[in-house]
């Protein structure tokens, strides 16, 4: 049984007065946040794991960014310069876990271009011994199925399974309560999603994406929560269902793997090539459209820190001064 990451609140006065509502920027965060949510959980529900499936989530991340840093610059709430956790710590945190896990994700990118080229070194001897009986299976496949097996970052996961146990609410004021429910709603997507795409990409992880926090969640968080339930029983199922004997869940993997695996021990065929061809160019289609993806999510939040620290940076001269 895995560990549950879904939020359980720890009631300050964020939640002791549930009759006023946040702020409407919180409120459309919130709902723009949940709607993509729902496209990611019906494009899964259409089709398998994929790398544009992953491509899909790590666009979410990049708008969710975006839209975050814009929330939070415009409601100019203080920073607390002290022992004492506020909206900027839960900022930093979020988006330092995120960095962590386009990190991971950059190395796993890197096992499968290894595991392109040895597809394409494999390719071009079939084509130039046609004629003969080659064993793939013991020489190209299983070396490249070893190899994307590796790309492990356990301390990345145990540091980001962590930050569930640091998700608070806090504040009394309306501004301070509709930034909770965002960072609250940023957080708990990032790790959820991070993990199902860690699962996919790296090694698969046991991790309790229970619905228990949802009915003590504020009612703006609630579509967000319900979603990424939703998403992770539908990832659960997508696992399930899928042929782990080629060392991935990836649809693009798995069809270039079978395209390889009817070559062994078999007189290789001009046919037999040419969807190893596709296949391989498919793939390598897959991953060159989610590394630009993760590109894009590393430099958003990159750009993002810097603004932030940029703010503390003023706030403690202005303190200073």
């Amino acid at each position: 049984m895995g560990r549950s990451v879904m939020p359980c609140f720890r009631r300050r006065s964020f939640l002791a007065d549930d009759a006023d509502a946040v702020d409407d920027d919180s409120s459309a965060f919130c709902a723009s946040l949940a709607d993509g949510l729902r496209r990611l959980e019906e494009s899964l529900a259409k089709d398998s794991i994929s790398l544009k499936w992953s491509a899909e989530v790590m666009s979410l991340f990049k708008k969710m960014q975006v839209e975050l840093l814009a929330v939070v610059k415009k409601s100019k709430l203080p920073i607390t310069y002290g022992a004492e956790e506020d909206w900027f710590d839960q900022y930093m945190q979020e988006t330092a876990a995120l960095l962590d896990f386009c990190n991971v994700f950059k190395s796993a990118i890197s096992g499968f271009n290894r595991y392109c080229m040895i597809v394409d070194l494999a390719i071009q001897i079939l084509t130039k011994d046609a004629p003969g009986l080659i064993d793939i299976g013991e020489f190209e496949f299983e070396r490249l199925e070893r190899a994307t097996g590796k790309v492990l970052d356990a301390k990345a996961v145990r540091e980001t399974l962590g930050l569930a146990d640091t998700i608070t609410a806090w504040g009394n004021k309306k501004d301070e309560k509709g930034i909770a429910v965002v960072m609250l709603a940023a957080k708990t997507t990032m790790l959820v999603m991070s993990l199902l795409l860690f699962s996919a990409l790296v090694s698969p992880i046991s991790i309790d994406v229970g619905g228990a926090g949802i009915n003590c969640s504020p009612p703006e968080l609630k579509p967000c929560l319900e979603a990424l339930v939703s998403i992770s029983d539908k990832f659960r199922e997508r696992f399930q269902e899928a042929d782990t004997e080629f060392g991935s869940v990836l649809f693009e993997h798995k069809v270039m793997a079978e395209a390889a695996r009817e070559l062994k021990g078999q007189a290789v065929e001009a046919a037999g090539v040419e969807r190893l061809k596709a296949s391989s160019a498919e793939l390598k289609r897959g991953v060159e459209v989610f590394e630009a993806m993760v590109d894009e999510v590393f430099g958003e939040v990159v750009r993002g820190r810097n603004e932030m620290l940029g703010v503390f940076r003023d706030g403690a001269l202005g303190l200073g001064s």
